[in-house]
């Protein structure tokens, strides 16, 4: 997305769609993979099956992703790849898009010099003057554990000086990056690879918010104060309790084990990140201020579409979003369409 203020500000709108939501769980130190319980799963591995859903005779099937997976770990895709021989259209995950052309070459380059100025809190204030003291001091030791590149112990690094919301973030893709994870899913690859190969039609399911007055928004977004304490500080407390669950989510969906991904906890903070730039006066003059809501719409909408006119179409999205209890899945069978659970080997 473009111009890079708008890229930063979106990003963490649509970080993924949230999961079933956050369970309370009791603080525990950072536990770091050891090298065994990550090599039990690299290499190729099969990943989850596919949901079948059907309308009369046309069925769409629908890959489930992992966020985030294990590192080095290849996908099978078993049974995939001759589904995709025999499809019409390949649906993408819902995303958010916006480009120059929506809100002017010209307004872009005024924005691009202070690109990174978005991040940063009004006033230059620090993370210290703004997070409550045993937040911050759990902050610190999280930042000095994973992020390398600010692990210098200087209040005044930049990261400090960063709105929470966006501190948050970073230092939940290293914490990830260093326990053995990564947020890259092979899935997408793979699938538009094979739909490459049979010459089916890949429709991206990108949605376009109507951007108005984008530099007032902008100007007002870096004045104004975000309420992301929450985001801030459940990312902080995911970290320090979770990491254990994400990775053995993680290894549930190598090998297939839908069961397992059922019953393992699912704290997220990504919904209270999301609510803290969804909220904002600025959010609502882009048109983002119920992102997650317009994007699930535009996908249900087009997987109707595609149910209607496809003999075959294959789908991708979030398994979190898929296995919740308000969730795609639950969205589809209230439409009426009948739903198979994958199988299992």
């Amino acid at each position: 997305m473009t111009p890079a203020r708008l890229v930063l500000i979106f990003a963490v709108l649509t970080i993924q769609p949230a999961g079933a939501g956050a369970l309370a769980q009791s603080p525990i130190a950072p536990i770091a993979p050891s090298s065994d319980e990550v090599l039990t799963v690299f290499g190729e591995q099969p990943g989850p099956g596919m949901w079948k859903v059907t309308n009369n005779n046309n069925t769409l099937w629908i890959v489930g992703t992992q966020s985030p997976v294990l590192q080095k770990m290849r996908w099978r895709a078993k049974g995939l790849k001759a589904v995709i021989a025999e499809a019409q259209e390949v649906l993408s995950a819902p995303s958010v898009t916006v480009s120059i052309k929506q809100i002017g070459y010209f307004t872009a380059l005024f924005m691009l010099p202070s690109a990174m100025e978005s991040r940063k809190n009004p006033n230059n204030a620090t993370l210290k003057e703004i997070i409550p003291a045993d937040t911050y001091g759990r902050w610190l030791r999280l930042r000095d554990r994973y992020v390398d590149e600010f692990n210098t112990n200087d209040e005044s690094s930049d990261i400090e000086r960063w709105r929470p919301v966006f501190a948050a973030q970073h230092l939940y893709s290293k914490a990830i990056q260093k326990s053995g994870m990564t947020n890259a899913n092979p899935a997408w690859q793979v699938i538009t690879d094979h739909a490459k190969l049979h010459n089916v039609k890949v429709t991206q399911i990108k949605l376009k918010p109507a951007i108005q007055n984008a530099r007032a928004a902008l100007k007002d977004f870096e004045a104004s104060r975000l309420s992301d304490l929450e985001c801030f500080t459940k990312t902080v407390q995911r970290i320090e309790t979770d990491l254990e669950a994400m990775r053995a989510r993680a290894k549930a969906w190598a090998v297939g084990d839908v069961d397992k991904l059922r019953t393992l906890p699912a704290s997220d903070q990504r919904e209270a990140c999301q609510n803290a730039l969804t909220n904002t006066t600025f959010a609502k003059t882009l048109g983002a201020h119920n992102l997650m809501a317009q994007m699930e719409t535009l996908w249900l909408d087009s997987a109707a579409t595609a149910l209607a006119k496809n003999a075959v179409t294959v789908a991708v999205l979030p398994i979190t979003r898929l296995l919740a209890a308000d969730g795609y899945l639950a969205k589809l069978r209230a439409k009426g369409y009948v739903i198979s659970e994958p199988e299992t080997e």
